[in-house]
């Protein structure tokens, strides 16, 4: 009885360590699975980065592309106008310096309009000549006909062109037509040309008119202040423009996009961090002097308001416009079109949507930028929008900081740890332990070996019965006994290129926190300037 006991047990011991071999061969034909697998992975990320950048100069180019065509249409359909907005401005220098003759004026006017009798501004400048040469009754038909085209532009224009003259109560009239003709469900961007006029001093020179301006800019700043939607809303622009800028960086970590598997974390954190200097150099755009304001200069103030005033887009002419900025934008984001799209759509909405002048003066801030809107006017509009700026600020940043990654999954040849990226002695130690205690699997449990023994152990059962079996079997016996040799000679070369592999990870992996850190502490260097502005 004892001996069938016995060789019971024997027999279970042969089983179970057969078992157990059989286990660790699975295991690493596994093993060996996952890191042809990984080395997939990288070679269709790298595919992947490759047609990327292709496709994004490919649309880069197309944009440029259609930058000129936009530029040819506009020069084709509207180039008229331009000219009409040159003669205007020379015709107004001139009558200052009585330098033009009422001949002059008509003849240009005439010319003109009819080239561009679609156009306000052509009807104005018939207007202004019919005026000069005592046609009262054409210059009010003109002056109807401007109106019906563009009444906002063509009463502050009136406005403006008298307060220039010091016809100061011809400009009071044409101020209080000018607040008849808002809509205050939806204002223009002539707005910020009122606005502009306001901040240069020019309605300065009678305290009436002011003060008409000054009330109807608090009644703005009321609406913003007292309706709780709304500055939910500008907090929500605020966080949009932040979330869509692109920092135009690149996540130059090598070794991290290598051997980090989660590097998409760390490379997100990266380009999230990178948007705080952007925008820093927005604010500083912002802090602007204004013009200094003198009797001598006051001519030259008003100009500079009528220049930006005729220069604003009709409604044809701004369509284009709007699809030459999103080719810009495509440009200025290195043909990142999902990028640039958001841009657009969020800039879009803030020009289209029922009106809110916080909206209006976040766009003059932060999305006016080459020149469309008067500097001035831009610092008003953040300077009243900014408190919700410095919330969506601090929101974006707690949620930037909250998903900074704390923990750094590794992968360097066959072993596998987790760094919290500064243990680089504890992760190296534990790399020299794994190399040793797993030699024997490392060295001779991989696919080739596994793959040159089943075909030597097949091609032995018949190397008695056919010659070639006996050719293969001695290939497959050589094959294996190469491998091992090369396998247990480049075994320190191994080790040592898997340590050097970890110390550059784990270097970069400290050099990207420390840069993170040091960014973000730009956060605080953004508000003081908000605060200040």
């Amino acid at each position: 009885m004892s001996n069938v006991s016995s060789a019971i047990r024997e027999l279970n011991d042969t089983i179970n360590t057969f078992e157990a071999r059989v286990d660790v061969h699975v295991q690493n034909i596994h093993q060996s699975s996952v890191n042809i697998d990984d080395a997939t992975t990288r070679i269709y990320q790298n595919i992947q980065t490759f047609r990327e950048k292709m496709e994004q100069g490919e649309q880069k180019q197309l944009a440029h592309e259609n930058i000129i065509r936009i530029d040819q249409i506009i020069k084709e359909q509207f180039g008229g106008y331009e000219t009409i907005r040159r003669t205007v401005m020379g015709v107004v220098r001139d009558f200052d310096i009585n330098l033009v003759r009422n001949s002059t004026v008509q003849e240009l006017s005439e010319e003109l309009w009819i080239s561009s009798s679609r156009y306000w501004l052509s009807y104005a400048l018939m207007a202004i000549t019919a005026w000069v040469n005592n046609y009262p009754e054409v210059a009010k038909t003109a002056l109807s006909e401007s109106g019906r085209k563009d009444a906002i532009k063509t009463t502050l224009f009136f406005c403006l062109l008298n307060l220039r003259f010091n016809r100061i109560d011809a400009a009071k009239k044409w101020f209080c037509q000018y607040l008849a003709t808002l809509d205050p469900t939806m204002l223009q961007q002539e707005t910020a040309v009122m606005l502009q006029a306001f901040l240069s001093g020019l309605f300065g020179k009678d305290k009436s008119m002011e003060h008409d301006v000054i009330r109807v800019i608090d009644q703005w700043i009321s609406i913003i202040n007292e309706d709780a939607s709304i500055c939910e809303e500008l907090v929500n622009a605020y966080s949009q423009y932040i979330a869509n800028i692109n920092p135009n960086a690149t996540f130059n970590y090598a070794a991290i996009l290598q051997y980090c598997v989660n590097c998409e974390e760390l490379s997100r954190s990266f380009m999230g961090v990178c948007r705080y200097p952007v925008l820093l150099e927005v604010l500083r755009s912002l802090d602007v002097e204004a013009p200094p304001q003198r009797d001598d200069n006051y001519a030259q103030r008003v100009d500079a308001v009528l220049m930006n005033l005729i220069s604003n887009y009709d409604a044809e002419e701004l369509e284009l416009r709007r699809q030459q900025d999103y080719f810009n934008l495509v440009v200025k984001n290195e043909g990142k079109v999902d990028i640039a799209e958001q841009q657009h759509q969020a800039q879009v909405a803030l020009e289209e949507e029922r009106f809110n002048i916080g909206k209006q003066m976040i766009r003059w801030a932060i999305y006016d930028q080459d020149g469309e809107t008067d500097p001035q006017v831009r610092r008003f509009g953040f300077q009243n929008t900014k408190s919700w700026f410095k919330t969506a600020l601090e929101g974006w940043s707690a949620k930037l900081q909250q998903e900074f990654p704390l923990e750094y999954h590794l992968r360097i040849d066959t072993w596998t740890g987790v760094s919290n990226g500064s243990d680089q002695a504890q992760q190296v130690e534990n790399m020299r332990q794994f190399y040793e205690t797993n030699k024997f699997r490392n060295l001779f449990l991989n696919t080739p070996n596994l793959a040159a023994l089943l075909v030597l152990v097949a091609s032995l059962g018949l190397a008695f019965m056919t010659l070639f079996a006996l050719i293969f079997s001695v290939g497959a016996l050589g094959f294996l006994i190469f491998r091992v040799v090369k396998a247990i000679q480049d075994y320190p070369r191994r080790v040592n290129a898997s340590l050097e592999a970890l110390n550059q990870t784990l270097a970069e992996i400290a050099d990207f926190r420390q840069f993170f850190q040091e960014t973000a502490k730009q956060k605080d260097e953004i508000l003081s300037a908000a605060e200040f502005i």
